[in-house]
């Protein structure tokens, strides 16, 4: 099926956005590791993607729309934090212009966050 027969919903939006997250992933000490990412477009999405521990997604700027498991989690507004618990399944998709959501996890002493599933969007 062609994106332009899928209608102006989210997940058409989603697929046309030109712009990617810009992301930068930084190490801070006692274990926790933060990865930020800069968001330009509204309608851009941070891919479906799992961890094998909780954590916690700080919005730092901007509104997102957050979805696990596919379900609706909810419509957020900066600054605001969003527990995404294990195993779950989760996304975001930028509802305004110049979002920034930084995944704050604790680590320990891994030596990176441990992703059980990523999944891309895709055409059909």
């Amino acid at each position: 099926m062609p994106i332009a027969s899928a209608g102006p919903g989210p997940i058409a939006a989603a697929l046309a956005a030109v712009e990617q997250p810009i992301s930068t992933e930084i190490k801070m000490a006692d274990g926790v590791f933060v990865k930020t990412m800069v968001v330009a477009k509204a309608g851009t999405v941070i891919p479906q993607h799992s961890h094998a521990f909780s954590h916690t997604s700080c919005l730092v700027r901007g509104s997102v729309r957050v979805m696990v498991d596919g379900e609706h989690l909810g419509d957020f507004t900066a600054p605001c934090g969003i527990v995404i618990e294990a195993g779950r399944k989760h996304l975001f998709q930028a509802l305004v212009d110049d979002v920034i959501v930084a995944c704050v996890h604790d680590i320990g002493t891994a030596e990176g966050v441990e992703i059980l599933e990523e999944h891309q969007i895709v055409a059909l």
